[in-house]
């Protein structure tokens, strides 16, 4: 379980396909000291298996459902991701429930900057329009964030300056493509309400 809180940005060192999946080596080393062997961490908002560790990062498998649900197949070598390791039962839950669960893969529209801020507008799948609410919890590559508005085929979030600082987000551009995962609570009611 994660918090949508970025901790780091990490580097992709190599990328190697094996039969249906790709072996990821992600360099880290501000938040390496708290990974260990089998330990999850999102990547992009992807929850993946740490299955080996080196000095400055770790390796992970990206199996094939992963590769075709999420961003993570357009990874390659220098490619930068949001990561944040999974919660313990000392970490300060200060965002909001994050599975590392990809509901799908959405494009951006635009990413307007202001002087202190961004409104970044997001086209996700028609399928997910039905879980996302004004005012609610919505995850993009990794990043927890609120939605402000919702039109037929899309939504805007504000973003702050540390936020476009310090994850990935500040570097998206029209076209795009970035992992959503939609509030879930939002999910279950839904389910709920529909059966």
């Amino acid at each position: 379980m994660f918090t949508g809180i970025i901790r780091d940005i990490g580097t992709v060192k190599s990328a190697k396909r094996d039969t249906d999946l790709i072996r990821f080596e992600i360099e880290c080393p501000a938040i390496r000291p708290g990974i260990g062997e089998g330990d999850s961490v999102a990547i992009d908002g992807c929850d993946l298996t740490a299955t080996s560790l080196t000095k400055s990062g770790f390796a992970c498998d990206a199996t094939k459902e992963t590769l075709l649900q999420t961003t993570i197949g357009d990874l390659k070598p220098g490619s930068r991701v949001n990561l944040e390791p999974s919660l313990t039962p000392s970490t300060p839950i200060s965002g909001h429930i994050v599975l590392g669960h990809i509901d799908g893969v959405g494009t951006v529209r635009k990413l307007n900057r202001l002087a202190t801020q961004a409104e970044l507008i997001v086209s996700p799948p028609a399928e997910l329009m039905k879980f996302i609410a004004r005012k609610g919890s919505i995850t993009i590559s990794g990043v927890g964030l609120t939605v402000v508005d919702i039109t037929s085929d899309s939504f805007s979030c504000w973003v702050i300056p540390y936020t476009l600082e310090h994850t990935m987000l500040g570097e998206l551009k029209p076209g795009g493509r970035v992992n959503i995962e939609v509030d879930v609570l939002a999910r279950y009611v839904v389910r709920a309400l529909e059966s």
